[in-house]
């Protein structure tokens, strides 16, 4: 009677051990590579902070795509970023390398050595068709991400914020557009996997999201600016599965930084390295990846190289820094201590740098006061346990010291005026500046300011340098006031010069820029600044020497012979400017301001077919550039294509409706062709956003008069003759209109 029971038992066991066996070889199945060469899709974000996405927690966030990619795929619950600043950023991620060993240290500043391996590099020598659509500045193919890839698109739009420097962005739907036409070129009859890499800026400040979710998320941008990039990201992932590639293809999205959002007292990121600018979500799903899945190993930038290569059932090389995380979804891989840094404050201040220790657990900060948090428990860093926890703090610190001995190696420098202009654009304070050497373990940190002691007089100079083109009159005060805190802050009095050139008070901005020189604290970017205040101050022929100085410190640099070139335009040196521009166009052929240089020459001494196919090439690049189309509709208008013309500038109205350019000259070719009527208004827009000329005032004029409108148009030309009482037809017009006459048709 007592065997039955037994039988059961065995029995039991059996199934136990069936479940076992079963569940370890269901273990082995994910544990795998993959099979075959899968396609690789990378995605990266910019400034995304984990906890604002849905499937991190956010209730109120719309990622419905990114959700459901974790759902199907594997989440790391805490993944971690090294740097909180896009290009160093990453570097790590692509090359696998903290900044300690690829030696980026900031944005603008340095470029990757040549010969580092990346991941784009590995994949390609294993076969794979490589391409890259980036969409901020920062990730320009100068500072040396694009090796590997045989596509690197990083053609930004000029743009018309006046606020910013010029081709600093791309909006997350060009970028897909962009990043789809290569996917649907690909030969799909050839053998060869792709390996994407398709990077979205817009999260990052300013946040301006597009409608409908400037609407719905009004009072909170920033995540406007998410749920778009969602949307996009939703139209690249829809167009795999149309193509019938997800089970063939691994996707893995993930963010560079996130964003502090006022944690911690700062607004967005770059200074601190606390979890709020450096944690960061990792979603991954396809071909080997465990789905529905929550990894508890922290995920780090570094890992995302050789995760990718080992799910491609490619070598990791022993060189990489990062490990591969193929096994974490399952659990059964133990957590290693991740390197952060932000070098900003040390390199662009002259304040102490940042460098952590991070692992699961705590995060220690070398600064000038040690902060360490616990930080299962204090998850915000709120509260330093460096005087408390005195032994873990020792342990992190050897840890990191041991880390900060790496030999750093000697990434190429890089700094340059334009490059200056459109991170400061983004809001990198003093980004491409002068970089100091960055210091080893604790390096620069004795005696050195600390940056949470000076973060209140950052946000004044971010003010500062954020209106020193839009508001220079506020832009100025700013910076005269955090001069007066630190008279020795460069970057203030460097950004005072360039808010005084937009007040045109010239003499101020020089005498800013000279102290800069004598204190020998000058740049490349400070002469060119320098050369151009002293030729709009009437004093070109001294602005020369000035140029040629920042020539001969950066030759390599496009910057200083465009400002030679601006100032010998100014002195009507037409053919010596056009070398200049050559020049320029030799190392860098596509270089806007060089091409329309040249085509603003050519159409001075009228070769038009020479202007036009520069403003063509101009346009190819960047086909929203509203200076080509108005060029090219005047060019139009001379060739007597009086239709063409009103088509070139209807388009560059559409895409700049406040161009007062473009307005004017549509409002011209609209009355020249008999639509007099249609001329008004974009004659008064014209006045409206610009100031008022002769020739814009009697467009109005003569186009209000054909019109019907005599008063109207004798009160436009009493305005023009104000301003150039010498116009005799003008005003034989406006004598006739006052004396109820019509005037003579040959009076325009």
């Amino acid at each position: 009677m007592a065997r039955p029971p037994q039988r059961r038992r065995t029995a039991l066991v059996g199934v136990g051990w069936l479940l076992v066996v079963a569940g370890a070889a269901a273990a082995a199945w994910w544990l795998a590579p993959a099979r075959g060469r899968p396609n690789v899709l990378l995605v990266t974000v910019d400034t995304l902070r984990a906890d604002h996405l849905g499937c991190y927690g956010d209730a109120a966030a719309m990622t419905p795509v990114m959700d459901a990619l974790a759902a199907r795929g594997t989440r790391f619950a805490t993944a971690v970023a090294h740097v909180p600043l896009t290009t160093p950023s990453h570097a790590s991620i692509l090359t696998g390398l903290t900044p300690l060993r690829h030696g980026l240290r900031d944005n603008g500043g340095f470029a990757l050595a040549a010969g580092t391996p990346t991941l784009a590099g590995l994949l390609k020598g294993a076969g794979y068709r490589t391409a890259a659509f980036v969409s901020g500045f920062p990730l320009d193919r100068r500072f040396g991400l694009d090796a590997g890839f045989e596509t690197y698109d990083d053609h930004l739009p000029h743009g018309d914020d006046p606020r910013r420097a010029a081709y600093v962005e791309r909006g997350a739907d060009a970028t897909t557009d962009a990043a789809l036409r290569w996917l649907s070129s690909l030969d799909r009859s050839q053998d060869a996997p792709f390996f994407a890499w398709v990077h979205y800026f817009d999260p990052h400040a300013p946040y301006e999201p597009p409608e409908p979710y400037r609407g719905r998320f009004g009072s909170h941008p920033y995540d406007g600016e998410i749920a778009f990039v969602d949307a996009q990201l939703g139209r690249l992932l829809e167009w795999i599965d149309h193509e019938h590639l997800t089970g063939r293809t691994l996707v893995l999205v993930t963010a560079d930084h996130g964003e502090s959002l006022g944690e911690h007292g700062e607004d967005t990121h770059g200074v601190f390295v606390y979890d709020s600018t450096l944690r960061v979500p990792w979603l991954m799903a396809g071909p080997g990846v465990p789905p529905g899945r929550v990894a508890a190993t922290v995920a780090r930038g570094i890992d995302v190289a050789p995760t990718l290569l080992d799910l491609a059932a490619q070598r990791v090389p022993d060189s990489l820094e990062g490990r591969s995380l193929r096994t974490a979804g399952l659990g059964v891989l133990p957590d290693a201590p991740a390197y952060v840094e932000s070098e900003f404050a040390h390199l662009q201040l002259g304040w102490a740098p940042l460098h952590g220790w991070r692992t699961a657990d705590h995060k220690l900060i070398d600064a000038p006061r040690p902060e360490l948090y616990a930080l299962a428990v204090d998850p915000g860093e709120t509260v330093n346990r460096a005087g408390s926890e005195t032994e873990t703090a020792e342990r992190l610190r050897r840890e990191l010291e041991a880390a900060l001995r790496t030999p750093v190696p000697n990434a190429a420098r890089l700094a340059d005026r334009e490059t200056a202009e459109r991170l400061n654009a983004l809001g990198y304070v003093g980004a491409g500046g002068p970089a100091a050497g960055a210091g080893g373990a604790g390096g620069g940190t004795r005696g050195a300011r600390d940056p949470k002691d000076g973060i209140a007089l950052l946000r004044r100079v971010e003010r500062g340098l954020a209106e020193a083109r839009s508001d220079p009159e506020l832009a100025y005060r700013e910076l005269s006031a955090a001069l007066v805190e630190d008279p020795q802050m460069g970057l203030a009095r460097r950004y005072r010069a360039i808010a005084s050139a937009e007040r045109k008070d010239f003499a101020a901005a020089i005498a800013d820029l000279e102290t800069l020189g004598r204190e020998g604290r000058d740049t490349a970017d400070d002469l060119v600044l320098l050369g151009e205040c002293l030729w709009r101050a009437g004093r070109a022929a001294e602005s020369l020497p000035v140029l040629d100085r920042a020539v001969k410190r950066q030759p390599g640099s496009p910057e200083p012979r465009l400002g030679r070139a601006r100032a010998l335009r100014s002195l009507a040196r037409d053919e010596e400017a056009a070398s200049a521009y050559k020049q320029v166009l030799a190392a860098a052929p596509e270089q806007p301001e060089a091409l329309r240089g040249l085509a603003d020459i050519a159409l001075a001494r009228g070769d038009a077919p020479a202007a036009a196919a520069l403003y063509e090439r101009i346009g190819a690049a960047d086909p929203g550039d509203v200076g080509a189309l108005v060029k090219l509709g005047v060019l139009a208008m001379r060739a007597g294509q009086v239709d063409g013309a009103i088509a070139s500038f209807h388009e560059a109205v559409a895409r700049d409706p406040r161009n007062p350019e473009a307005l004017l000259d549509l409002g011209g070719a609209l009355a020249r062709a008999g639509h007099a009527a249609e001329a008004v208004p974009y004659f008064e827009r014209a006045l409206q956003v610009g100031p008022p000329t002769p020739v814009l005032l009697n467009g109005l004029g003569f186009a209000r008069l054909e019109s019907g409108d005599a008063r109207g148009a004798l009160e436009a030309l009493r305005a023009s003759l104000a301003l150039d009482p010498r116009q005799s037809q003008v005003a034989a017009a406006a004598s006739d209109l006052a004396a109820g006459r019509l005037p003579a048709r040959d009076t325009r």
